[in-house]
């Protein structure tokens, strides 16, 4: 992993200049919104259409050199899964990198000539022209004889996220948010297990700050991880499982727990804890289904988030108001904007 310190600021560079476009150009572009479905890859723009048709898109990226996406399927027994890592050049061009049938694919970080992919049994895989390195590189942090699921499988890798002086963060489930400060080298946890932490985030303008979706509401680090705190005022339950900044305010999803039931999103600015609000103009009042890991993103003041019986709704606010811009769609598992 000698390259990827170098990968990691090429990548940063690239964020932080489409993330100052975004924010100068939102109100002129309205971006595209790309969602990972159970039966394809949906691009929604002014028409709707579908690539990798028939595929469950179990994650989606953006990179300078065109898209990422994770999908499975299942074989001819409908038992195994196959995994695959498919990248799209900016032509439109769809081509397979990385096939894997003994791990779930859940996540995937792309950097200038390689990408990272998260999976279950918490590993890490690196994939470089095509060819696939798995790195075992958890086996000995502190902790991991802690690590579980609360049905008794092995923790999994979930989401993973690049700070701005190429810190790199990785949440499994359930194992706290690992942090890497020599690109991967060794890895130190950072926040209590038992918190289950279901989605890391970085925000790019604000170096010292990581965010993460977790059972106990939103957990906040203003020291890239070297300490926590947790805000779960005004929300009417503390379960969350999905988060992103928009601007200058935080978007966060809350329902009543793992199975869903009064799910919901809520807003807050960046720096004034306790200030959760519900998002209500433009959105039902509950949704019934967990708002997921990954489903939530945004652009700039837009913001769009997909559900579990097909639905998007997107906000051209920062999240004050939300219009219902699909709908009757296949399962949602991610959404990009770009």
């Amino acid at each position: 992993m000698n390259n990827i310190a170098q990968q990691i600021g090429e990548l940063i560079a690239h964020k932080q200049t489409e993330t100052d476009s975004a924010n100068t150009e939102q109100a002129m572009h309205k971006p595209l919104v790309i969602a990972g479905t159970s039966e394809g890859l949906l691009f929604l723009d002014s028409e709707q259409h579908i690539e990798l048709e028939g595929y469950l898109i179990a994650a989606v990226a953006s990179s300078p050199d065109g898209l990422w996406a994770i999908s499975r399927r299942l074989d001819a027994s409908r038992i195994a899964e196959h995994n695959c890592v498919w990248h799209r050049h900016p032509n439109g061009e769809w081509h397979q990198v990385a096939s894997v049938n003994d791990l779930q694919l859940n996540c995937i970080l792309p950097l200038k000539s390689a990408v990272l992919v998260g999976t279950s049994g918490a590993c890490l895989i690196r994939i470089v022209n095509s060819s696939t390195h798995r790195i075992n590189c958890f086996e000995s942090v502190e902790g991991r004889s802690q690590w579980y699921t609360p049905w008794g499988g092995p923790p999994d890798v979930r989401s993973m996220a690049v700070g701005q002086s190429g810190e790199l963060y990785v949440n499994v489930h359930v194992g706290g948010i690992l942090r890497s400060l020599d690109q991967g080298q060794s890895w130190q946890p950072t926040i209590d297990v038992h918190a289950d932490v279901h989605e890391v985030r970085t925000v790019l303008d604000h170096p010292e700050l990581v965010l993460a979706a977790t059972a106990q509401g939103l957990a906040i680090s203003k020291d890239k991880g070297n300490s926590w705190s947790f805000d779960r005022a005004n929300l009417h339950a503390a379960y969350s499982r999905a988060v992103a900044v928009c601007g200058e305010t935080i978007l966060m999803s809350a329902s009543t727990g793992p199975h869903g039931g009064k799910a919901a999103i809520y807003r807050r600015p960046l720096n004034q804890p306790g200030t959760f609000e519900k998002c209500e103009q433009g959105l039902p009042e509950w949704f019934t289904d967990n708002i997921n890991t990954g489903t939530l993103d945004t652009s700039g003041n837009f913001a769009a988030f997909g559900t579990s019986d097909g639905q998007i709704f997107l906000s051209s606010d920062a999240g004050l108001t939300w219009k219902q811009i699909a709908a009757n769609l296949a399962p949602i598992h991610w959404l990009n904007l770009m």
